[in-house]
Parts: structure tokens; C-alpha cells; sequence
């Protein structure tokens, strides 16, 4: 059996972290600048839309953040506890905040007329992914939180 589990999942982590900066410092500007050659009319809205993408891209790297967490609490030895849970909540809130900021981002951009319909399928295809993680965060959290309890009640018995 492995003896350093959270190695891999760290590795992941930094791997699902660079990606993201990729998104947002190359993919993203270079996304937004075909937009423009497209659409030249909507040169006034560069920088906002890519403000409005980082700011969305960031609870992903805070959610990160607190996987990374959780892989350090594994590579203590201490899988089962309430420290994991509350940081698998937040990871399900965080999740949650991507995928409002998401959705209001593809009904601020059919109010504005600007809602390509390639873009707006993909936002709301990344707003659906982003629920889909906050739902099972949340299930995980609860089955931590509830693993948590037992080991220590198990703890307390001799």
C-alpha cells in the first residue's frame, strides 16, 4: 500500500493549479482578444469580462487551497476529522460561488446582447460542473464530519 498517499493528490493539486493560471493568464486574454477580432464592438468590454473571469476563477484557487489542506491532514495520518469536513464544506461553498458567479455572468451577458451562444453554453456547462462539485463536496463533508465522530468515540474507548 501506498505509505504517502496525499504526494499524488498534492502533485494534482499543483497540476489543477497551474492549469488554472493558464486559464486565466494565457487562454482566457487570448480567448477575449478573438472575441475582439470577431466582435470589434465590443472592445469597451475587454477588460472588464476579463476581470470578471479571474474573479471567478478564484475560489477555485481557494478551493485548492483547502484540498491542500486536507491532503496534509492525510499525510498526518488524520483522514477522519472535523478539520477535513469544514474544509470540504467550504470547498462545496466555494464550488457554489463559482457557479452563481457563473450564471450571473450568462444573464448579465443576454441582458448586455452579447450572449454568444458557444460562450454562453460553455459558462453554464462550467456553472453546471461547479454544482456537481459543491454537491458532492457537501456529501463528502457530511460523511467525514459523521467518520469523525465515530473515530472518536472509538478513541475514547479503550
Amino acid at each position: 500500500m501506498n505509505k504517502h498517499p496525499e504526494r499524488g493528490m498534492k502533485l494534482a493539486a499543483l497540476a489543477a493549479a497551474l492549469i488554472g493560471l493558464l486559464a486565466a493568464f494565457v487562454f482566457l486574454p487570448m480567448l477575449a482578444s478573438a472575441l475582439l477580432e470577431e466582435f470589434p464592438a465590443y472592445q469597451k468590454w475587454y477588460w472588464p469580462c476579463l476581470i470578471y473571469g479571474w474573479v471567478v476563477l478564484l475560489p477555485g484557487f481557494a478551493g485548492l487551497w483547502e484540498f491542500w489542506k486536507i491532503c496534509v491532514e492525510i499525510g498526518r495520518d488524520n483522514s477522519f476529522s472535523q478539520k477535513n469536513a469544514r474544509s470540504l464544506f467550504r470547498i462545496c461553498l466555494l464550488a457554489l460561488t463559482m457557479a452563481a458567479l457563473l450564471a450571473v455572468g450568462v444573464a448579465a451577458l443576454c441582458l448586455l446582447g452579447m450572449g454568444l451562444p458557444a460562450l454562453l453554453i460553455a459558462m453554464l456547462g462550467f456553472a453546471a460542473a461547479c454544482a456537481l462539485v459543491a454537491l458532492l463536496a457537501n456529501a463528502l463533508a457530511q460523511l467525514v464530519r459523521r467518520a469523525a465522530a465515530i473515530k472518536s468515540e472509538n478513541d475514547l474507548t479503550i
